[in-house]
């Protein structure tokens, strides 16, 4: 049998997202629109961001854009974000909102596979620095794909992908309650992964996505069915709601608490977030007993 290839992006303080063989975390995701901006082309950490840590020369703090917030890929706007020298192979950061949550910043972050072979099980680190470029800050964060792929080794193994084009976005909402927004001079970002021989399968999707506008800010409501082909446990759905560029604004959650039977669906209302943006990317997660 011809060996599994199996690369190992490392991210800095590496943190590790392993596949599981017997209960496998596994995400799709969909979009409401068209709108696809900040998937296209370079982003904010992409080209010519080399400069290394402790120095925010060739960092990108683009607006993207003439039309204020709406327009913007990278918000506070004053922050650069730069990527790690060697430290994202195909996942390139293309835009970013820190915002003030309830109680700590938080972090929404959407990314790009511009490379040629999928993303297995990824992850983001942030680490934040002041305007005198020391570390203040560091956070890891696993990001939602798009597509589940199964290893064509023979092992039957499945595991989450971002697929070559695909966008995958991250929440980070447990940053230090201490880390103030004008603090932050630049962020420096760095991506783990396995990129593995695998060919994409069905899996989950989420459809028929509204917003509901209530008392305590917006909710989403939809519909997550099951096509992976077994039952899934756990089922959840996050949704980004997006500016007219495709950044994310805040991150809304909904978890199920029934099995869903394969070819089943489950119609889910999510958490409270300020905006509906101007569009959404919902994201399908589940856990399937092997």
């Amino acid at each position: 049998m011809r060996a599994r290839r199996l690369t190992f992006v490392k991210l800095m303080r590496a943190k590790c997202f392993f596949i599981r063989a017997g209960l496998l975390p596994l995400a799709l995701a969909c979009s409401n629109g068209s709108k696809d901006s900040a998937a296209s082309g370079g982003g904010a950490g992409s080209g010519a961001n080399t400069s290394s840590a402790g120095s925010p020369a060739g960092g990108t703090n683009a607006s993207g854009g003439t039309g204020g917030d709406d327009d913007a890929l990278i918000v506070p706007p004053a922050v650069a974000v730069l990527a790690l020298p060697g430290g994202n192979g195909v996942l390139d950061l293309n835009a970013l909102t820190l915002r003030q949550g309830a109680t700590n910043t938080e972090a929404y972050a959407a990314l790009k596979n511009d490379g040629d072979t999928p993303a297995c099980d990824a992850g983001l680190e942030l680490q934040f620095f002041d305007k005198n470029q020391q570390p203040i800050a560091a956070s890891v964060g696993g990001l939602l794909t798009q597509h589940l792929f199964r290893f064509t080794d023979g092992s039957g193994t499945v595991a989450a992908c971002v697929a070559p084009g695909d966008v995958t976005m991250a929440a980070i909402t447990d940053l230090p309650a201490g880390l103030a927004l004008d603090d932050v001079g630049f962020v420096e970002y760095s991506c783990m992964y396995f990129a593995v021989d695998a060919t994409p399968i069905d899996g989950f999707t989420v459809s028929q996505v509204r917003s509901v506008t209530g008392s305590n800010g917006v909710s989403f409501t939809g519909t997550f069915t099951n096509g992976f082909g077994a039952a899934v446990d756990n089922p959840s759905v996050t949704v980004f709601p997006v500016n007219h560029v495709g950044r994310p604004l805040a991150a809304a959650t909904a978890t199920g608490t029934d099995p869903v039977p394969d070819g089943g669906s489950w119609d889910f209302t999510t958490s409270a977030v300020d905006s509906a943006g101007s569009d959404n990317v919902a994201f399908a997660t589940a856990t399937v007993s092997n």
